[in-house]
């Protein structure tokens, strides 16, 4: 199912895509995409093929992960991916191993930063999450240097946790009013 937002389409991403983006095949990607792919998506580290090459895995191992698995980030005006969003997993699978809570991912590749995309894209994920999942918790892990995302979290009203988990701060944010206070 695509999301769609104000300037954006976030459109799953299928376990043939991600295998032809994690070969570098750019014509059976282009084939298979319905967006236009740029160089900003192949994967250029190692970080890159893993975190695709995990996307694709899960999914393959349990289809019910689709939902929740990689989307392409597309700017309606051009029709190009401008970025990737993912939860890490359903509920339950985030930072802090919160039973009911899922924690949404999102990038925005350089030319098109600084222009709302990544709040767009969050809070979109995180309304769809809640309206279609019944999901009303969300944690988030951000670099204490990425000043970008921690501007996200705060814009769309996570709360800082006091936790660090692998060096990432841990924010929260509890869309049921009973949780938001108990957790706050």
């Amino acid at each position: 199912m695509i999301l769609r937002t104000p300037r954006l389409d976030l459109v799953p991403f299928s376990a043939e895509l991600l295998d032809a983006l994690i070969a570098g095949d750019r014509v059976a990607a282009g084939r298979l995409a319905t967006a236009v792919l740029g160089d900003d998506l192949f994967p250029h580290t190692r970080d890159d093929l893993e975190y695709f090459c995990m996307q694709r895995d899960q999914v393959r191992r349990d289809a019910s992960w689709a939902l929740w698995s990689v989307r392409g980030v597309v700017l309606r005006a051009t029709n190009a991916v401008i970025g990737t969003t993912t939860f890490h997993g359903p509920p339950g699978v985030n930072d802090t191993a919160t039973p009911d809570a899922v924690e949404v991912g999102y990038e925005i590749f350089p030319p098109h930063r600084n222009a709302g995309f990544a709040t767009e894209v969050a809070r979109a994920m995180l309304e769809w999450a809640k309206r279609e999942q019944g999901v009303t918790h969300f944690v988030s892990g951000v670099a204490p240097d990425n000043a970008p995302s921690l501007r996200v979290n705060e814009k769309l009203g996570f709360l800082p946790t006091g936790k660090i988990v692998d060096g990432e701060l841990i924010f929260e944010l509890c869309l049921d009013d009973a949780r938001h206070e108990r957790s706050g």
